[in-house]
């Protein structure tokens, strides 16, 4: 019985062993100087490691900062930042440490301070001064009113397109993912799936295979999986009620949108924030999820021109 018991446990272990093994890895690439020159986009050089990024438009424009979430990175502005440098504006959209090809910092836990010292030395790099305006999307919602509360005078107006606000539907199997050896377990045997699997932030099957090509190419840069658990372990995830209260007590200007379908983000939670802040611009985008910006460009583009010209 004991050897059956013993002949069994093998099996299980050898098991655990070999899915991660079966299952591959995407990551096959190092960001080096190298890798980064056949990159499209700019790189500079910040104190927690290379930031990737795009400076358009006039340079006598109002500077729009554009700050992406954890769905997917830079290239999520791809259909917008055109619009909004013709349409006036100075546009800068980066990407944010642990995705797409900005470095990946060997750290424990990314949090908010990590995120906003990357934010403050990447402006003072490109001298950007004098206030801007700020257009964050998701997670990159949480980042643009963090960074917003804290340097109000920065900041001029401020518009957030489905913004992790105070909790969010999938919450549990992030607080699992927080596990030490449990999350890397797990992101080494489906990570690779769930970080390239566009399903849950596009409404319509049309560009989920353009966005699910996108994700496969900056994924391949080893790092991107560690970088994913140590956001999940800092506090950028956590409630940021705190943050957007103070956003809304200096009395900044601020456009909201949340799409119908929107699977990341639940109404309840846009009901909660527009109650917090009574004075915000609120807008519901019909058919969109939660990349309704990448997916209804029009409709975003429109919005966000004629708020920001207001």
């Amino acid at each position: 019985m004991k050897k059956k018991i013993l002949i069994l446990v093998s099996v299980i272990v050898l098991i655990i062993i070999l899915i991660p093994i079966l299952t591959g890895n995407l990551e096959k690439e190092t960001l080096n100087q190298q890798t980064r020159a056949r990159l499209e986009g700019s790189f500079i050089e910040l104190s927690n490691g290379y930031t990737h990024y795009e400076l358009k438009g006039p340079e006598d424009g109002k500077t729009i900062i554009l700050v992406h979430g954890n769905a997917a990175p830079y290239f999520t502005w791809d259909n917008n930042i055109d619009a909004l440098a013709d349409a006036g504006f100075r546009v800068l959209r980066y990407d944010v440490y642990g995705h797409g090809y900005s470095d990946r910092p060997k750290l424990r836990k990314y949090d908010r301070e990590l995120y906003d010292e990357q934010l403050v030395e990447l402006k003072e790099k490109l001298n950007i001064t004098g206030p801007v305006y700020m257009i964050g999307t998701s997670q990159g919602g949480c980042i643009t009113t963090y960074f917003a509360a804290s340097h109000p005078e920065e900041v001029e107006k401020v518009a957030l397109l489905s913004p992790l606000f105070d909790t969010f539907p999938g919450k549990n199997r992030v607080n699992l993912l927080k596990t030490r050896f449990i999350g890397e377990y797990m992101m080494n045997v489906s990570g690779d799936k769930m970080l390239t699997d566009p399903s849950k932030v596009l409404y319509s099957d049309e560009k989920k295979q353009e966005l699910t090509d996108k994700l496969k190419k900056q994924i391949s840069f080893k790092g991107k999986k560690r970088a994913v658990l140590a956001n999940m372990r800092g506090n950028a995830i956590d409630d940021a009620t705190i943050y957007y209260e103070k956003l809304g007590e200096q009395e900044i200007p601020i456009l909201l949108t949340w799409g119908e379908n929107d699977k990341k983000n639940t109404k309840e939670s846009m009901e909660k924030l527009q109650q917090l802040i009574p004075k915000i611009q609120y807008h519901e985008i019909e058919k969109a999820s939660h990349l309704a910006h990448y997916e209804f460009p029009e409709v975003i583009n429109k919005l966000l021109i004629d708020y920001l010209n207001q």
